[in-house]
């Protein structure tokens, strides 16, 4: 199967061309240059394809100043109306026939557990971002293409990401929970983020909101338990969380605060995860 990418240089993007092109499908990227020419031009790319995923958007991990938000705004709801309005003008009956396009569970509030008929968003800025980004491809004719928006959690992988960034400070024995760790940590390994993409592409019967995390909920506290178990290390230290305040000020709510979500759809459509519990999923890292 032909498939296109946007955001195809990312940690997530990297690790699921290459299990595609393993899996036999033929994957090209959709470039930052393809989404500076014309509609018609980024059309004419992607009407090749039988499948178009948009992974595309910069890191909401910094300070929110006002530029940064216009960033991670711009970045997602521009490069996703290009797609869209791309898909509208490919030819009829050669067209792409599926739309996976990503979101985050970061558009749910802190207080329920979640699952994808849930409407109780937060009121922050990545909920209203994510809202935008997701409104975007409502635009399609849904009698025409398939549409599968995918709530995105933390995804754990040794090559970028979270856990890249904790393992050398683990390894020092420097490791341990933030703030109060008890707030949720709504995770899934990389290989079921990836096979999960595989599923939604094969089963045609799949369309609308999926999140995408383990259907373990755990706080974070267990996370960095299990993670400097697994290393052989103490998880003494605790970071402060006004130290991540001072660092990031308004986005340091996403490492303070998370959301309990489930995959509730994923789990109903028989999909199998294959690291569904942090204690699997972290001993297959860092083997």
């Amino acid at each position: 199967m032909k498939i296109a990418i946007a955001g195809s240089t990312g940690f997530i993007g990297k690790q699921l061309v290459r299990y595609l092109k393993h899996n036999g499908h033929e994957v090209f990227a959709i470039s930052r240059r393809d989404f500076e020419g014309s509609d018609n031009q980024l059309s004419k790319l992607i009407n090749s394809a039988e499948v178009i995923i948009n992974l595309a958007g910069s890191s909401v991990l910094c300070r929110w100043t006002k530029s940064n938000k216009e960033e991670i705004y711009s970045s997602r709801i521009f490069t996703t109306r290009k797609i869209v309005s791309a898909l509208q003008q490919c030819e009829t009956g050669k067209q792409p026939k599926l739309l996976v396009n990503a979101s985050a569970v970061g558009i749910y509030d802190t207080v329920q557990i979640h699952d994808e008929s849930s409407g109780a968003f937060d009121s922050s800025f990545l909920t209203s971002v994510c809202e935008a980004w997701e409104q975007v491809t409502q635009q399609l004719d849904h009698s025409k293409f398939r549409v599968c928006t995918i709530r995105i959690g933390i995804v754990l992988g040794t090559t970028g990401g979270t856990l890249k960034k904790l393992l050398p400070i683990f390894r020092l024995g420097l490791g341990g929970k933030i703030g109060s760790g008890n707030q949720p940590f709504p995770f899934i390994h990389v290989d079921d983020f990836c096979r999960g993409i595989d599923h939604l592409i094969f089963n045609q019967a799949s369309s609308g909101v999926y999140n995408f995390v383990a259907p373990s909920l755990i706080p974070n506290k267990e996370f960095t338990k299990v993670l400097a178990s697994g290393l052989n290390r103490p998880s003494f230290c605790t970071v402060p969380t006004f130290m991540l305040q001072l660092l990031y000020g308004e986005a340091s709510r996403i490492i303070t605060a998370g959301q309990r979500v489930t995959p509730s759809r994923l789990l109903a459509e028989s999909f199998e995860f294959k690291f569904g519990d942090i204690e699997t999923a972290i001993a297959d890292l860092i083997r």
